[in-house]
Order: structure tokens, then C-alpha cells, then sequence
């Protein structure tokens, strides 16, 4: 079996498409029409496990700070935080969603109702901040903006930059290491987990990470450009009922 057969293969289990379907609109249009496409932002691929450095939302865990989840310690001084605006803020998912909602309100509300926790829990749980989204998206149910899978990424673009700028253990951490970083998302089961993240697999006797790993690329291309991604997005993307600050 060739691994675009493999890659086929998989993304013809209906749970799985059912899944991606809530991530993007053409799941067919992820599937790679050869190995030379693998390294697209949105197509999958097998990644040799010995050329990848996988990463998980865990407080510890090596490559934590390349995670979306990773918390800035809550006993940093807030000038070392991660800023848009006067907004500070320690965890990238935060401003990651805030604009998936069409709503100066919403944007107003999740500012306004993080818990940043203390140095205790962050030690047990991934998600001190990140925990609101849930809440934010069920209580501005059907404000969600109808271009959010069209321009997810570009704004995943913005935010990286952002970290990059702010974060100083992420840039350690990702110019720690010239290998391929990976999402890992062998554990997990959420919907976008093989979109933005990869899965180790074995194909004919070799591992592999196995999924778009749009995040991982991004990373690369950011490694490489030291903090510099182009990005583009629709006119009426507005944060905070402004458009947004460019970086």
C-alpha cells in the first residue's frame, strides 16, 4: 500500500469525515493526490516519526510551550504576557477564538471572564483560560462568523506571529530544535485533532505521524521566517468592534 493509498484509506471511515466536516467544508479537498503534496498547509501526510519533535497539552511535557493550550506562569509580571491591544492574556487559544464569534459583545464577554488561575492549578490542568471557550461559544450560539473555516488559518497566522512576539519560552523552544513539530494528537479524540495536529501510525513497519498537522507546518514556516507568517483576512474581521491591530 502506498501511503497516499493509506491516507485515502483512513479518510474514507465515516467517523472521521463526520468529525473533519465540523472543521472544514470539503473534506475530499484535504486528501493528497501525491507525496509531494504532503507538505501543503491543508492536505494530509505521513511524517517519519524520527523527523518530528510532537508536542501535547501538558504543563511539563517536553515542547509544552508549542502548544496552543501552553500557559504563560501566572507569577510572570503582566508585561511579559501576551498582548493585542490592552488586552493581556497568557494562553494563544484565548485570542484564537475570540473572533470566531461576529461579535464585539462576545469578544467584550470572554475578556472579561477569564479566570487566570493560580500557580497551583496550572501545575494540574492545560486549560486554565482555555476552559471559557466552551462556555463563550454555548452563550453566543449563532454569532459565529459563516467564513470561519475559510479563514481559520489565516487568523491562526496572526496569532502566531503574535506568540512568537510575546511568548519568550515558545521561541526557545521552537528554535530548539530544526525537527518537524507535530500536534500530537495520538490521545486525543476532538474533532479538529487531525486537522490542525497528526497521529503516530505504522505503515509497512514505519511510524509515522499521520494528518494535516496544519499547526506543525505553521510552526516550521514561522521557525524559518523568525516570527514573520503572511496572512490575509476579509475586511469586516474585526476584533473588539475594530479591525484588527496589525502586528
Amino acid at each position: 500500500m502506498t501511503k497516499v493509498e493509506f491516507i485515502k484509506q483512513e479518510l474514507d471511515n465515516k467517523k472521521l469525515r463526520k468529525a473533519l466536516q465540523e472543521v472544514v467544508e470539503d473534506v475530499d479537498a484535504l486528501i493528497p493526490q501525491d507525496e509531494s503534496e504532503f507538505g501543503d498547509l491543508q492536505k494530509f501526510g505521513l511524517y517519519p516519526a524520527e523527523e518530528c519533535v510532537p508536542f501535547v497539552t501538558e504543563a511539563g511535557t517536553p515542547f509544552y510551550a508549542l502548544d496552543n493550550m501552553a500557559l504563560i506562569p501566572i507569577n510572570e509580571p503582566k508585561e511579559k504576557w501576551m498582548h493585542y491591544g490592552d488586552f493581556c492574556f497568557r494562553q494563544l487559544e484565548i485570542i484564537y477564538n475570540m473572533p470566531r464569534m461576529d461579535s464585539a459583545e462576545a469578544h467584550e464577554w470572554l475578556r472579561d471572564n477569564l479566570w487566570m488561575g493560580s500557580s497551583k492549578r496550572d501545575k494540574s490542568y492545560g486549560w486554565v483560560d482555555a476552559i471559557k471557550k466552551d462556555q463563550y461559544k454555548n452563550r453566543f450560539r449563532g454569532k459565529e462568523r459563516a467564513d470561519w473555516k475559510q479563514i481559520q488559518t489565516e487568523w491562526m497566522k496572526y496569532c502566531l506571529c503574535l506568540k512568537y512576539r510575546d511568548f519568550t519560552a515558545f521561541r526557545k523552544e521552537l528554535h530548539s530544535t530544526q525537527l518537524f513539530p507535530v500536534e500530537d494528537a495520538t490521545k486525543t479524540n476532538y474533532s479538529s485533532n487531525l486537522f490542525w495536529g497528526a497521529r503516530l501510525v505504522e505503515v509497512d513497519g514505519k511510524k509515522y505521524y499521520f494528518g494535516c498537522n496544519v499547526l506543525g507546518k505553521l510552526l516550521a514556516q514561522l521557525r524559518t521566517t523568525r516570527g514573520k507568517l503572511e496572512y490575509s483576512l476579509p475586511a469586516d474581521f474585526h476584533l473588539f468592534g475594530k479591525p484588527i491591530i496589525e502586528l
